[in-house]
């Protein structure tokens, strides 16, 4: 059994920010795939239901290293942008592989 430990976010934009979005979670992308700990980390839209909503998908090495991406000034930074972006807070999964 693998220690990586998967997250997924459900992130909606207000009407008319999804670009601000996007912006946003390109600069945090870039950064957070420099942490050692990242092995997988990638934003996929939502084109069937709500173009306004991104989905994001997080591998990591293991639950320390996900962790430690929470104090990242990059993360700060993002969390804080995306306060005036989002419609509503985050959905956000966590866990382990089972099947």
């Amino acid at each position: 059994m693998s220690d990586n430990i998967y997250t997924i976010a459900v992130l909606k934009a207000k009407p008319g920010r999804l670009d601000d979005l996007k912006a946003t979670l390109e600069a945090l992308a870039a950064e957070t795939r420099k942490e050692p700990g990242a092995r997988e980390y990638f934003f996929i839209q939502d084109e069937s239901h709500d173009t306004d909503t991104i989905v994001s998908y997080e591998r990591w090495e293991n639950a320390d290293e996900e962790k430690k991406h929470w104090e990242t000034p990059h993360l700060k930074k993002a969390l804080q942008e995306l306060g005036d972006i989002l419609d509503g807070d985050p959905i956000i999964h966590k866990g382990f592989q089972i099947i």
